[in-house]
C-alpha cells in the first residue's frame, strides 16, 4: 500500500515539477504572454531600463506613510504590453517570482498608467551607505524593497476606494504579463 501511495504522490509531483519549468526564475527579467500563455517577449531590468521612455513618478504607496513619497523610475506598462505586441486584451494576469497572482484590468491601465519601475531616486541614506555615488540619481530597487521590477501607480490619482480593496495591483518582482480576454 505504502508503494501505490508513493507511485501516486510521485505521479502528480512530475507535472507539477514540469509546470514550474516554465516560471521564469530570474526576478529581473519579465515575459510577456498573449491569453494562449505564449511567451511574445522578454525584457530585462537593462532592456526595460534602456529601450523606452521613462517615466517617472514621486508617490506614495500602500504601505508609506501619508507624507512619505518615493520616486521611482521605468516604463509605462502600456508600452511594455504594446511592444510585445500585446494590444487585445481585458486584462493581465501578472505573475510574480514568489508566485503571487494579479488581475489587472486593461481599463486600469489606461486611466492611471502604472509603471514598471525599475530604479529609485537615491535619498541621503543611500548616499551615506554608498549605494548611490556622488552625481548619481537614480538606483535599482533592491528584492527587499520590491524590486528589482515593481508595479507603482501614480497613488493620489487612484480613487479612495482602491486603498486597500485593489492594494493587489502593486505588484513587487513581477516575471509574468500574461494577456486574459
Amino acid at each position: 500500500m505504502l508503494r501505490n501511495a508513493l507511485a501516486v504522490i510521485f505521479a502528480l509531483a512530475l507535472p507539477l515539477a514540469s509546470a514550474a519549468e516554465e516560471i521564469p526564475l530570474d526576478p529581473n527579467e519579465v515575459s510577456v504572454q498573449d491569453a494562449s500563455g505564449k511567451t511574445v517577449a522578454v525584457f530585462s531590468v537593462k532592456q526595460l531600463r534602456g529601450e523606452f521612455p521613462q517615466q517617472t513618478y514621486d508617490t506614495r504607496t500602500p504601505w508609506t506613510s501619508d507624507n512619505e513619497k518615493i520616486e521611482y523610475r521605468g516604463p509605462l506598462l502600456a508600452n511594455v504590453l504594446a511592444k510585445a505586441g500585446v494590444t487585445v486584451a481585458q486584462e493581465v494576469k501578472v505573475v510574480a517570482y514568489d508566485n503571487f497572482v494579479s488581475d489587472i484590468r486593461v481599463d486600469e491601465i489606461r486611466s492611471y498608467d502604472p509603471i514598471l519601475a525599475v530604479e529609485r531616486r537615491c535619498n541621503e541614506n543611500d548616499k551615506a551607505s554608498s549605494l548611490c555615488p556622488s552625481g548619481q540619481e537614480f538606483r535599482p530597487i533592491s528584492m527587499v524593497e520590491k524590486g528589482p521590477i515593481f508595479i507603482v501607480w501614480p497613488f493620489d490619482q487612484l480613487p479612495a476606494s482602491y486603498v486597500p480593496a485593489r492594494n493587489s495591483i502593486w505588484v513587487f518582482f513581477p516575471v509574468i504579463l500574461r494577456a486574459t480576454k
